[in-house]
């Protein structure tokens, strides 16, 4: 933190992942290197440059005039709010503003700290005017094509937003006057919104409505279509939870069916088990019937054989007497 004509200086440097293809002014050999300020087109972006100074400077009491002209009620340069020293700070009826200036590419966590502490303060816009680059769509910034702009008018390269075909706001290709910007912004006719969830932008209250709807209508088509999938789920839990239930009842017709199969499998092993009892015994009684039957051949042979003896010995006993 310097001071630089009695107010703090707090450009950061961050390097450009992109650099920019403007011819970037050495200080030693600046034209303006008196402390005049630049020549226009020179687009220097160092930190300590004297000259960069001289142009932030100039660029702040610019403002300053252009918010008066637009219908700002009170315009303040080097005001002090909650501990921090805004470059321009704007008031209009219940809307107070700041402006920071940066001549060179702000730090991304420090601006986002001095952002949200002066919002803590009371300021219910802030505007970061830089050099165009990545940074200007992740804060509320504004990309100024050259800080020592030739004549009274500066040109914003980057932070605008435009309606697309679809609706939806889409970083603006052509440039515009900063004053045609602070005009818009004063009259509450250009606002800063978020693009998505990480970056933002500056667009007119009109594109802002028009993105609104569309985005209004995505999520209502998304919440239909949330709507019927939670239907179709709901409806495929349904018939999952009575497939399941036939499931657990066939199941347990299985189960069952397979208790009585193996009752019955046992059944058929027992019975089984009786039949070859029953054939066992069957062939003991046939061997014991067959060996009664040729016991009794053999003794009704034996017995015709001593009826004939007797027989014989009768005959012989008659023939004899």
């Amino acid at each position: 933190m310097r001071r630089v004509d009695g107010r703090q200086d707090r450009s950061v440097a961050l390097a450009d992942p992109v650099p920019h293809a403007n011819p970037v002014a050495a200080v030693a050999d600046s034209p303006g290197s008196d402390g005049k300020g630049h020549a226009a087109g020179e687009r220097c972006r160092e930190t300590d440059c004297a000259d960069c100074r001289r142009d932030v400077r100039r660029l702040e009491f610019w403002l300053r005039g252009q918010l008066l002209a637009a219908g700002a009620e009170d315009v303040r340069l080097g005001a002090v709010v909650g501990g921090h020293t805004v470059d321009v700070l704007w008031r209009k009826g219940d809307r107070t503003c700041a402006i920071e200036v940066s001549s060179a590419p702000p730090e991304l966590m420090r601006a986002r700290l001095i952002t949200a502490e002066l919002r803590t303060g009371g300021c219910g816009e802030v505007l970061w005017i830089c050099p165009p680059g990545f940074w200007t769509a992740q804060l509320p910034a504004l990309g100024l094509d050259d800080f020592a702009a030739s004549g009274r008018e500066y040109r914003v390269t980057g932070g605008l937003l435009v309606s697309g075909p679809g609706g939806v706001v889409t970083a603006r290709q052509s440039a515009c006057e900063l004053g045609e910007f602070v005009t818009g912004w004063v009259a509450a006719e250009i606002a800063f919104g978020c693009r998505d969830e990480h970056t933002g932008g500056w667009a007119t209250v009109t594109d802002w409505e028009r993105h609104t709807r569309t985005q209004a209508a995505v999520i209502a088509r998304q919440r239909q279509e949330i709507t019927n999938q939670r239907t179709a789920l709901a409806l495929a839990r349904k018939a999952t939870r009575d497939k399941t239930k036939q499931l657990l009842r066939m199941t347990h017709r299985l189960e069952r069916a397979e208790i009585a199969a193996q009752q019955q499998s046992d059944d058929l092993a027992e019975t089984r088990r009786r039949i070859a009892d029953h054939n066992r015994v069957d062939a003991t009684l046939r061997l014991t019937v067959a060996a009664q039957k040729s016991a009794i051949m053999h003794w009704q042979l034996i017995t015709w054989f001593a009826v004939m003896v007797i027989v014989t010995f009768i005959a012989a006993g008659l023939v004899l007497k």
